[in-house]
């Protein structure tokens, strides 16, 4: 099947995946290295970075990254955060324990995924068959090439496409059209 055969349903979906995977990951603090979604799978590769302070502003600043649309949980964090005491530090705790967590970065990508679709085509119910598989990769230049290759191959093994760059679903194409987030 050649990428131009896709249905405009898929972009769709590309769109919407995209959309939660790059908010998430902001929040989170990971680093999309690369990703390929296919239409019944997705692999990523990401950098979690080292646990890291952060003050009360670059936490809101998160938090209304991923809540965009939410203004009014937005504020509440804030007036939380000023009051001071057991009860912030309590709420700090549960923010930053969604950062720099992989598991955590997956499971909520799922699940808000999951809710956007199901909103958008009027459904309900799981998407995902099963919990996702991760795999620790080694930091160095030649093990990251190895994965990533991997990943940006996929659609080329899958015979959609002959070159990588020529399937827009993946960070490699959108690199090779000049986006500067892939």
């Amino acid at each position: 099947m050649h990428a131009a055969r896709f249905s405009s349903n898929f972009r769709i979906l590309y769109t919407g995946f995209e959309h939660s995977f790059r908010i998430l990951a902001r929040f989170c603090g990971v680093e999309i290295l690369t990703y390929c979604i296919m239409t019944n799978h997705f692999h990523v590769l990401v950098r979690v970075p080292e646990e890291q302070k952060m003050s009360d502003s670059e936490l809101v600043a998160r938090f209304a990254q991923l809540y965009c649309n939410q203004k009014g949980k937005v504020e509440t964090l804030k007036v939380v955060l000023k009051k001071g005491g057991e009860e912030v530090q309590a709420e700090r705790d549960k923010l930053l324990s969604r950062m720099g967590d992989v598991s955590m970065f997956m499971k909520e990508l799922k699940q808000r995924f999951s809710i956007w679709y199901n909103k958008s085509h009027k459904r309900y119910g799981i998407l995902w068959a099963e919990r996702f598989k991760s795999v620790l990769i080694e930091d160095t230049a030649a093990c990251l090439r190895t994965v990533a290759a991997y990943i940006d191959l996929n659609p080329v093994r899958a015979g959609i496409v002959k070159d990588p760059k020529d399937y827009r679903y993946c960070a490699y194409a959108e690199a090779v059209t000049g986006n500067e987030e892939a």
